[in-house]
């Protein structure tokens, strides 16, 4: 009558009866139960869940924080949960060790510390060991420098005034010599010097040389050579038997005049001819 009502029930296996272990000391009963293998999907479910609804990509059942066994899960979403970090990310740091604030203070008190004696070394006298009396000491010897270089300067400038004032002198009166007494053995000088500034430290120099002088550039040369002009320019003209030359130079401080680097040359042409 039973199996009548439950069709079903006659269909079902017996429920199987759980195994006991008897002791055999005691006599007294204990339940064993058999171990069972959890996936492993069943474990990561959990943290895949979490990771895709913070992304937004995985919209799941409420409630619902496990997937099923039967679900697989992608290699991409495994890589980019274990690599998914929360809070600030970590700047870019130096491969050595980073030195600390009192390393930094030290190195740079040393470092001024070798400065500060190379600077004792070249100052000649100094007052006082400390800082303050170095920096004074070394201000007032470099002023002194200054001082001695200028006035050295000046000096040249002097010297070198006065050596072409008597160069010019004698030029001057070689040539109203020259031009009086026409017995005397001294060539005859047919260069026409031209002189004009450019600028304050350089001039245009035209030499003119007629009759047929020979070696006029070679002479010209000599003559820039031994005033210790630098030459920038050069141009060599031969027209009919007239030499045109065309040079700018250098001028030192003792030759910024016209007049002055006019009778210098003469008076070096006439010494080469």
């Amino acid at each position: 009558m039973d199996e009548l009502l439950s069709p079903c029930s006659s269909f079902l296996p017996p429920p199987p009866p759980p195994q006991l272990a008897t002791a055999d000391e005691n006599h007294h009963e204990v339940l064993e139960f058999t171990s069972c293998e959890v996936p492993e999907q069943w474990l990561l479910g959990d943290v895949v869940a979490a990771a895709q609804s913070e992304e937004g990509d995985y919209l799941g059942p409420e409630g619902s924080s496990s997937l099923s066994p039967d679900t697989e899960l992608p290699p991409a979403s495994l890589q980019a949960s274990a690599k998914k970090r929360r809070g600030r990310k970590p700047g870019p740091r130096p491969e050595g060790p980073t030195p600390s604030h009192v390393e930094a203070e030290r190195q740079r008190r040393e470092k001024l510390n070798r400065r500060f004696c190379d600077l004792r070394a070249g100052v000649p006298t100094v007052s006082r060991m400390d800082r303050t009396s170095l920096l004074a000491d070394a201000a007032a010897y470099i002023a002194e420098l200054r001082s001695r270089v200028a006035q050295l300067e000046d000096e040249g400038r002097q010297a070198a005034a006065s050596r072409w004032d008597w160069e010019v002198s004698n030029a001057s009166a070689s040539s109203s010599r020259s031009g009086h007494a026409g017995s005397m053995h001294h060539p005859a000088c047919d260069d026409v010097v031209e002189v004009r500034m450019v600028g304050k430290d350089a001039a245009a120099v035209r030499v003119t040389s007629a009759g047929g002088a020979p070696h006029a550039p070679a002479r010209l040369m000599g003559a820039l050579r031994s005033l210790e002009l630098q030459v920038q320019h050069a141009c060599v003209n031969c027209v009919e038997g007239v030499t045109v030359q065309d040079v700018v130079v250098d001028v030192p401080a003792a030759l910024q005049d016209d007049g002055v680097l006019q009778c210098a040359l003469l008076q070096r042409l006439r010494d080469n001819s």
